[in-house]
């Protein structure tokens, strides 16, 4: 009769395989408790965990989990990892610690989903990207083009935008310049002062009285009157010595 302690573990191993889309295999003969303790350590850092149980009660587990295809991995002192999270991190994580610790640890096999994987598709699993690196790697590729087109679309209105900056500038420093001199009004009223003086002053002062021409031609009245009275005639010697 299966005992309290038996029936936990095949419950928990059975939600392990349920909720986990990876699950790894590896037999532990001849890691000492430290190891272990430090190995499940580690992978609880990417969200998962590593459970041992007899190979009876895993193989109970994958039945009642409806993952009939993990009793062909299970053989010989053996644990699961299973994880919640990222499936190639938590391979990364356990086959990092098994390399960098160089601790006793065998990796047999594993499962992604339905299909099974060899000890070397679990290690090269490890070598892939994250989840988050995958997906930072869509997102920049994906931004790429938009940022591209978003480029050339701004073109022309950068472009635009300098135009009417420099018409801007042109047009203050016009009004700068126009500001600097005179206005035109003062600027032509003493040439045009100097230019009507004179003809002002032409016509204020009396134009010389003219002399009718009839007066001209005739001689003054004496004179034309010595011209008509003859002289008196003058006394001959004779009439003198009489």
């Amino acid at each position: 009769m299966p005992t309290e302690r038996s029936i936990q573990s095949v419950a928990e191993l059975e939600e392990g395989f349920k909720s986990s889309a990876l699950v790894i295999a590896a037999e532990y003969r001849g890691l000492s408790v430290g190891e272990m303790h430090g190995m499940r350590r580690a992978v609880r850092e990417s969200n998962s965990q590593f459970k041992i149980a007899k190979n009876t009660l895993a193989r109970i587990a994958a039945d009642n989990a409806g993952r009939p295809e993990l009793k062909d991995i299970i053989d010989g002192p053996i644990g699961f990892l299973t994880t919640e999270g990222d499936p190639a991190a938590a391979a990364k994580v356990l086959v990092n610690y098994i390399d960098d610790n160089s601790i006793e640890m065998t990796i047999i096999g594993g499962a992604l989903e339905a299909e099974m994987l060899s000890p070397d598709r679990i290690k090269a699993l490890a070598k892939l990207p994250t989840k988050d690196v995958l997906l930072a790697m869509l997102m920049g590729g994906m931004n790429r083009p938009i940022a591209g087109l978003v480029t050339v679309m701004t073109g022309p209105i950068r472009a635009l935008a300098v135009v009417l900056q420099r018409i801007s500038e042109l047009g203050a420093a016009e009004s700068t310049e126009a500001a600097d001199e005179p206005p035109a009004d003062e600027a032509e009223a003493p040439a045009a002062e100097a230019e009507e003086s004179p003809a002002a002053e032409a016509e204020e002062t009396p134009a010389p009285e003219e002399t009718p021409a009839a007066e001209a031609d005739e001689p003054p009245a004496a004179e034309a009157e010595s011209e008509e009275t003859p002289a008196p005639e003058e006394e001959s010697a004779d009439e003198k010595s009489e």
